[in-house]
Order: structure tokens, then C-alpha cells, then sequence
């Protein structure tokens, strides 16, 4: 048994959203929202999803609140806007032992720097150095967070890479065949080597400690796709 904890705001005005829940429909899906006037409630109760309202004014603060409603074995915190192969869950379930990990990620667009992007971060950033982004879907036992109540952190951006440091700490993870496609908005409408170039110069600033806060409204300038400033 498995559950599925997507963080969302606002995200139902998304073009992408209603094929990412077509995917997940019949699954055991629980949306933790920080509400706004897109409808979110009504669709998940039009779906069956459970719909949790959030306090929350960041993703990871979104994260955090899902675990207290998980009551299944293991735990997928699903990208808000990826998507999983079918074969995703049942290779999850296959698993033996209690693991973490993610999947294997591409984007939905095959521009050359992205297909390398999605390369890195499989094989390098990934499998060598035992940290993978959100966009790949990670996954966990439940018995692995019982002592990391709220493994996220509290911060506006850099979540996910808090996240596997806190749980690869004890073990390494695990990357599934089954792949996550993301939505390559940010490239499109940033252009593509500019949001490349940002995005090192932000793995920088997380390096040299600079604010969450100040970094996330970098990132989300004009987007406003994980929260609003």
C-alpha cells in the first residue's frame, strides 16, 4: 500500500494539473493545498482524493503537513507538475526492504540541455551524490521519517536536497526505472540557458548559506508557481 502526497497551490489553474490527476486517479492520492479561489477541494472531492487545507506558505511547510495524514507503508511526494509511468507504483511496491529514493526523470521537451539536465541529475547528482530534486517524485518507507518529523525543513526553496541529505544520512537511496516527466515551464518562459544559468547560481547561494527566502523570489519572479511574494 502506498500513498501519494501532492503539494499544491493555485495549481488547478495549471493546464497540467488535470493530466496529472487523470494518472493518479483510482490511487490513494492526498492533496495538501494552501488554499486560493482555483477550486482545488471540489475537484479532489469530485475525484476521491483526499484535500487538506495547509497553512502553509511554502512547499516544503506543504510536505511537512502531508506526512501526519499518511498511514500506508510507504509515501510518494509527487511533483506537482510531473507525471509518473503506470509502472511507477507497482516497482515501488516491489521493494523489500524500507527505502527512500526517486525516480528516474526526464522533461517533457528534448532540447539538448535539458536531455542533459535530466542526465545529471539521474547519474551524477543523483546516483553519486545521493540527492535528487522533487521533479523526480521521491518516495520513502514511513519508518524511515518516524524520527525526522518534518524532514523538509523550513525553508522556501532547496526542500527536496534537505530532504535527502536528512535521510541519506542513514542509507542511500534507491532510483526506480519508472520515469517522472516534468514540465519544462520554467525553461520555456524563462528561456532555456537563462533558467539553466539561474539555477547554478542558485545551487551556489545554497552553498554559501544565503537567505531561502531571497532566493525563492529569484527563482520564482514572474512564475509564482510554488508560492507568491
Amino acid at each position: 500500500m502506498l500513498t501519494i502526497v501532492i503539494p499544491t497551490y493555485k495549481d488547478l489553474k495549471r493546464d497540467w494539473t488535470q493530466t496529472l490527476f487523470d494518472t493518479l486517479q483510482g490511487q490513494n492520492v492526498i492533496v495538501i493545498d494552501t488554499p486560493s479561489d482555483d477550486g482545488m477541494e471540489i475537484e479532489c472531492k469530485k475525484r476521491g482524493f483526499s484535500y487538506v487545507k495547509s497553512k502553509a506558505i511554502n512547499r516544503a511547510g506543504r510536505l511537512n503537513d502531508g506526512i501526519k495524514y499518511v498511514n500506508t507503508p510507504w509515501v510518494i511526494f509527487h511533483h506537482p507538475r510531473s507525471t509518473l509511468e503506470p509502472t511507477a507504483f507497482s516497482q515501488l511496491l516491489e521493494l523489500k526492504n524500507p527505502s527512500w529514493g526517486a525516480f528516474t526523470h526526464k522533461f517533457d521537451d528534448n532540447h539538448p540541455l535539458l536531455t542533459f539536465t535530466s542526465f545529471w541529475s539521474n547519474h551524477i547528482r543523483g546516483e553519486l551524490q545521493g540527492v535528487y530534486y522533487l521533479d523526480h517524485c521521491l518516495f520513502s518507507h514511513v519508518s524511515l521519517l518516524s524520527d525526522k518529523p518534518r524532514p523538509f525543513g523550513e525553508v522556501d526553496v532547496f526542500e527536496d536536497t534537505i530532504f535527502c541529505k536528512r535521510l541519506k544520512s542513514s542509507r542511500r537511496p534507491i532510483r526506480l526505472k519508472a520515469r517522472s516527466t516534468t514540465s519544462s515551464i520554467r525553461f520555456r518562459q524563462n528561456g532555456i540557458w537563462r533558467q539553466a544559468v539561474m539555477n547554478q547560481f542558485l545551487k551556489i547561494g545554497y552553498f554559501l548559506g544565503l537567505s531561502h527566502t531571497m532566493m525563492n523570489r529569484w527563482y520564482e519572479k514572474g512564475l509564482d508557481l510554488n508560492q507568491r511574494y
